[in-house]
């Protein structure tokens, strides 16, 4: 059996190739701190089993034969991501490098909800009978939900704001034999923006993800905070800012009566913001991302009534980013907002507000994700991960 050394010996090279479109052996050994011996093993064992491959580059200003340099294989290894959220289910074919090779969706329900291992497993099915999976060259599959998974990491507990129980990993075990990584997509969209994405070279930032729910992720000097969980922030109170907080406040206490009034969650979320649109801007929508989608055309021909409703987000939103920013010393902020289409008009007035209160912001400071919210790449990190690591390379390379 394989050493956990050597395993993770393994993933650092892969993760070092990774970092370079080419790179020499002997750079490799520099870099790892690896002795030229071991590097040639090491790189071996990679190549034999295609995770990485050897390319000759052509030196232009000298004779001789060519350099030959490693770079990463992603044409052999697959990945499959299954993307879980209240509405949908995405179901992508990857390459190693987490290039979607075929991608499918799916559409759920909430009435879907009690046996929806059993509707993945159907759409599963359904999948592969449009693109066929190879077994040998499928290295592991990785489901991210867009709500809440339990502490062991095997079953999903709730989407959206509802609560559920799907032992997902159990159902996909039935199908497959290959590791089956259950993760929360927030956790594994930090991890992406902090390892692979825009932030990869800060070290203080503040994730804030307004949705369904509010989630928190913090970097601190390059570390997360509580990578595994989020920090709850949907609790707190939350001053009003005139009547739509009022009216938003009556509302959810007399749908959720356990409620306190004005808490942040409450103002600022879905059902906040779906009552605001159909009170101020009546309309015949039924599903949640038709309605933001119908404000936010309506914040860009200027109706008065949109920008009241986005004037009551960004003060809650200003809010909580001042109280937050007098905790966290963040250098940046990274804001995921269903409002991004409107993103110059959101970002000024989240600029201004936080003047108001002594915070100056240059346009640097507050950013965006490169990478759509449901993107592949983004359940793919988990995979990615665990080849760092060396957990997943264990039994796919020999002695």
């Amino acid at each position: 059996m394989m050493s956990e050394n050597r395993l993770q010996h393994l993933g650092k090279i892969y993760h070092l190739v990774e970092q370079f479109e080419l790179i020499s052996r002997t750079d490799l050994a520099k870099l790892s701190g690896f002795a030229p011996a071991s590097i040639t093993n090491l790189t071996k064992s990679l190549i034999d089993q295609q995770f990485i491959l050897e390319r000759t580059v052509q030196n232009h200003t000298t004779r001789g034969r060519p350099a030959v340099g490693l770079a990463i294989s992603p044409f052999y290894w697959q990945l499959l991501s299954i993307i879980v959220s209240p509405n949908k289910v995405e179901i992508s074919l990857c390459e190693l490098n987490g290039t979607a090779i075929y991608s499918q969706n799916y559409t759920v329900s909430a009435e879907d909800y009690p046996a929806l291992d059993e509707k993945i497993l159907s759409f599963l099915q359904n999948f592969e009978q449009k693109r066929p999976l190879v077994d040998a060259r499928l290295l592991a599959i990785s489901v991210s939900v867009i709500g809440r998974i339990n502490a062991k990491k095997t079953d999903i507990v709730q989407l959206g704001n509802s609560a559920l129980q799907c032992a997902i990993v159990n159902a996909l075990k039935g199908q497959f034999t290959q590791p089956i990584l259950l993760n929360e997509h927030f956790q594994l969209w930090l991890l992406t923006e902090s390892k692979l994405g825009r932030l990869i070279s800060n070290q203080n930032v503040l994730f804030l993800q307004h949705g369904d729910t509010l989630r928190l992720g913090v970097m601190v000097n390059g570390s997360l905070l509580h990578k595994n969980v989020d920090m709850n922030i949907n609790h707190l109170l939350t001053p009003s800012f005139g009547p739509m907080s009022d009216e938003i406040a009556a509302y959810m206490q007399k749908t959720h009566p356990q409620a306190q009034r004005y808490q942040i969650a409450d103002q600022l979320t879905f059902p906040a913001l779906t009552f605001l649109i159909d009170r101020y801007l009546p309309n015949t929508l039924t599903q949640v991302e038709e309605k933001i989608a119908f404000l936010c055309q309506q914040i860009e021909q200027a109706n008065p009534a949109a920008l009241a409703i986005l004037e009551h987000v960004t003060s809650h939103l200003a809010h909580l980013l001042m109280n937050l920013l007098s905790i966290f010393s963040s250098e940046k902020i990274m804001l995921n907002s269903p409002l991004l289409p409107v993103q110059g008009i959101l970002f000024e007035q989240l600029t201004q507000k936080l003047a108001d209160y002594g915070i100056t912001l240059s346009p640097l400071n507050l950013v965006t994700s490169l990478l759509e919210w449901d993107s592949p790449f983004i359940a793919c990190s988990a995979i990615k991960q665990g080849i760092y690591e060396g957990n997943l390379i264990k039994d796919r390379i020999s002695l």
